[in-house]
């Protein structure tokens, strides 16, 4: 019988594969913190993830389907630090085999991605030992809107000073990843915060906790990661696998159940080395995430952008000419109503439409890459309303607003659906808005904008059917680098603009201030159809977020009597008008305007007395307004 007897050199073969291994599957923490605002927003859009989550699947595997027909090209920005004297940095050749990696990965997900605008270079010393919360700063100072931000850095620490790898943020627009260097050359840990860009959590879940996800699969949609195809994970440690990637652990779950985890997963914490691969499930939620929430990224160089002369009327036909003007496309195909059939195929079309509101979608693509994206109720055809009340609350996407949303000067300008805090500091309101609620509100971001920028905010039609009718809307201007709200009225003319004087610099004295409220007299407006446009121009700095909430039109059910209230000399005869009233009990104020309803000048009746000296002659409207009650009369000067 012979018995293989192992020689020294052959023992020294296996201690050194085994260090090789160890040193390969080395656990590096993720940073990645799934908090409790994260788990409601995605709760918040799940419906919309669920429906594209089947879609994805069904096509996926359907009969004779080989593939969905476009894959999505995600941009990404490199912003790489380095010393303070442009030494060190991680190496470009590194970055491209990273970006290769990811496309490898996420090639199932029908997703890749691409360097967009060149690489940024930090040098800055102190950003070379990173710790997580540092990259507030340079949120406001180098993201770029629209791309998904990449910062690679030497050493990153949690806020408990433990080594980590990386860690992502997708909350609202932040779309930002940072990324320890050594770990960039490793093929799971970018896609694993890339991962959690794109909504997934860790298989084990939400926290560091033992999982409360049962073996047996029976609550696998609701607890652990939400994901049915990933097997119940009691979280996975140096302790728990070994250097072949072979589970250990004889814990049980709360039935007495042996846990058999997947430790090739990507989202696990099992050694870099092992994780290899998302599952069909984690795919579609990723395809499905950035359908859903993420869609409006895009690079200048390539994209699916469209701009259209005209979107909105409120007569009962519109003709919109679309341009896409992206100079590296070969092909456009354009469905005008995302009905799914594709009505032109030239650069830009002209289409008539009736009355109704529509979805564009515009798929683009040359050798190299295919994009396709659809613009949520771009068009509004007769959209026309009576009695307009919107307060942002049933809105949960950008794609869920019922009104048209302009980034005028297409630098990345915008307004945005959000709750609670901005995502810059210092700007922007805390929690509360006039009614001294946590309510949802729409603000435009000054961050990654330039000084001077212009977003608008456009109603649907509204009609003016009483006299008595006024404009409210709250508003909330607070920071340093705060710039200019303007309200507009359109009419079958065009536009007025600045019906009120503009509001320019910080409103409030601080940050927790509530929302501020202002009225409009819309009474030069009855029996016409108008629009309202918020236009708010970028200040010059970040911390410059202006927010507006609950708009509405109300009526002054009881004008005040026409004999309560005297106006005189009337034609005037110098620069001072006489009020005279028995209302002595509240408190007047005034508004003169223009015939077309520009206020001119607004103030608090003082002394019954008026000064009109900055008025030149001509018929104007003059309004006093008491808490409850108003009236408006003619004047001449």
């Amino acid at each position: 019988m012979n018995i293989f007897k192992p020689t020294l050199p052959y023992f020294l073969f296996l201690i050194l594969i085994s260090f090789s291994v160890k040193a390969q599957n080395e656990i590096t923490s993720c940073g990645t913190i799934t908090n409790e605002k994260s788990l409601n927003y995605f709760n918040s859009i799940k419906p919309q993830i669920k429906k594209y989550e089947q879609f994805f699947l069904q096509q996926k595997f359907a009969k004779n389907a080989s593939k969905l027909k476009t894959i999505n090209s995600i941009p990404v920005k490199a912003h790489i630090i380095r010393n303070s004297n442009g030494t060190g940095g991680l190496c470009i050749s590194t970055l491209n085999n990273a970006i290769a990696n990811l496309n490898t990965i996420y090639a199932d997900a029908f997703m890749e991605f691409f360097l967009c605008d060149g690489i940024n270079y930090i040098n800055e010393d102190k950003l070379c030992d990173f710790k997580k919360g540092d990259e507030k700063t340079l949120i406001e100072t180098n993201n770029v809107a629209g791309l998904i931000n990449i910062y690679f850095t030497d050493y990153i620490e949690n806020t408990s000073d433990e080594s980590i790898c990386g860690y992502a943020d997708n909350e609202g627009r932040n779309d930002v990843i940072v990324m320890k260097n050594s770990c960039v050359s490793n093929d799971s840990s970018l896609a694993h915060e890339m991962g959690h860009f794109f909504s997934l959590m860790h298989t084990h879940g939400p926290n560091d906790t033992m999982t409360t996800e049962f073996v047996d699969g029976s609550n696998c949609d609701t607890d652990g990661d939400g994901i049915c195809d990933t097997p119940a994970d009691p979280k996975l440690t140096t302790k728990n696998i070994n250097n072949f990637c072979q589970y250990t652990g004889t814990t049980t779950d709360a039935h007495g159940d042996a846990y058999a985890p997947d430790t090739n997963n990507i989202m696990s914490y099992a050694m870099k080395g092992c994780r290899t691969h998302f599952t069909e499930q984690q795919l579609a939620r990723m395809y499905a995430f950035y359908l859903t929430a993420k869609n409006y990224l895009a690079c200048p160089d390539f994209n699916a952008n469209v701009s259209v002369d005209v979107s909105e009327t409120c007569n009962q036909s519109l003709t919109v000419n679309f341009q896409s003007n992206c100079k590296n496309i070969t092909k456009w195909e354009w469905d005008i109503d995302s009905d799914g059939i594709i009505d032109y195929t030239t650069q830009n079309p002209t289409h008539t439409y009736t009355s109704g509101v529509y979805n564009v979608t515009l798929t683009v693509s040359n050798k190299q890459k295919c994009i396709k994206k659809t613009y949520s109720k771009l068009i509004k055809v007769g959209n026309t309303e009576t009695l307009f009340n919107d307060d942002f609350e049933t809105y949960k996407l950008q794609s869920d607003v019922n009104w048209t949303i302009k980034d005028a000067t297409q630098n990345g300008y915008n307004w945005l659906v959000n709750k609670g805090e901005t995502t810059s500091s210092n700007t922007g309101p805390l929690f509360k808005n006039a009614s001294n609620k946590t309510n949802t509100y729409i603000y435009a971001e000054a961050s990654g904008a330039k000084e001077g920028d212009i977003a608008e905010l456009i109603s649907s039609c509204i009609d003016v059917t009483n006299p008595n009718s006024e404009l409210e809307f709250s508003y909330h201007m607070f920071g340093k680098g705060i710039g200019e709200l303007h309200v507009d009225i359109k009419t079958e003319n065009g536009y007025i603009n600045d019906v009120i004087p503009a509001l320019i610099g910080s409103q409030q004295k601080h940050q927790d201030d509530a929302f501020l409220i202002r009225d409009i007299d819309l009474s030069a407006y009855t029996n016409q159809t108008i629009n309202i446009r918020f236009r708010a121009v970028r200040g010059n700095n970040w911390d410059g977020d202006i927010a507006i909430d609950n708009v509405f039109i109300k009526t002054i059910d009881v004008p005040i009597s026409d004999a309560a209230i005297k106006v005189y000399p009337n034609p005037m005869t110098g620069d001072i008008l006489y009020i005279s009233t028995n209302n002595t009990d509240e408190d007047l104020s005034y508004e003169i305007s223009n015939l077309s309803g520009k206020v001119l000048v607004n103030n608090v009746l003082v002394n019954q007395q008026i000064n009109v000296s900055n008025l030149t002659s001509g018929m104007y409207l003059l309004t006093i307004k008491s808490k409850n009650s108003r009236i408006t009369k003619k004047i001449v000067k």
